[in-house]
């Protein structure tokens, strides 16, 4: 049984050094993403509410521009619901390798 557990740990490291690699690199896309769609949501935002108060759109299509900047608003949220996963998981190799 005690030899089953050390060649589970000697595999389950190249697993974890992969795993490892894999959440930098979403951490690195999210934080440039999230840059962007922020932008892009306050844009959304600004040109709905200017174009209702000056009486461009009506209130359905500033509405429309304001669930879109929602929509955008939750993608790099989604990414770090992901991001937290993977880290979990990473932390989860990283106990049973030091037990």
């Amino acid at each position: 049984m005690r030899l089953l557990r050390i060649i589970g740990k000697i595999l389950a490291f190249p697993v974890m050094l992969i795993v490892t690699v894999i959440q930098w690199l979403f951490i690195l896309l999210i934080s440039f993403s999230s840059i962007i769609f922020y932008l892009l949501v306050g844009l959304f935002l600004l040109v709905a509410v200017l174009s209702l108060i000056f009486g461009v759109a009506t209130c359905q299509e500033a509405l429309r521009a304001v669930l879109a900047g929602i929509t955008a608003f939750m993608i790099p949220v989604i990414g770090q619901g992901i991001t937290a996963i993977i880290a979990v998981f990473r932390e989860g190799l990283s106990d049973f390798i030091r037990s």
